[in-house]
């Protein structure tokens, strides 16, 4: 056991001396978060800006599903005078537009408050 422990001191000992050598100078790597690579309008910097992107695609996204739902809920009810098992359809459908139009509505808020909370607010 004193043996393993010993050649691993050993070993750190060689490898942290050899660290010197190693090292290089500082690297500047441009950010990928920026389109071509050069800071701008649309350059993401920092965390708080990077949420509010994310969250703005993700609450389009939502906004446009929810959109086709409730076309699909007029299609159904619509539907529901030839079929009337459509009508259930059409009023499931109609809640689920609903939430989907509140959660896209919220998320963008919900966001600035976040981004608020965590550093500087989104433009």
């Amino acid at each position: 056991m004193i043996k393993r422990i010993s050649l691993l001191l050993i070993v750190s000992a060689v490898i942290a001396s050899s660290a010197g050598f190693a090292m290089a100078d500082t690297v500047t790597l441009p950010n990928p978060l920026c389109r071509g690579g050069v800071a701008g309008d649309n350059c993401i910097e920092n965390l708080p800006q990077l949420i509010s992107k994310i969250a703005t695609y993700i609450s389009t996204i939502v906004g446009a599903l929810a959109v086709l739902m409730f076309m699909w809920a007029g299609i159904c009810f619509l539907l529901s005078g030839v079929m009337p098992s459509y009508l259930d359809k059409g009023k499931h459908a109609l809640w689920y537009a609903i939430i989907g139009t509140g959660i896209a509505l919220a998320g963008v808020g919900l966001v600035a408050v976040i981004t608020a909370v965590i550093g500087n607010a989104p433009a």
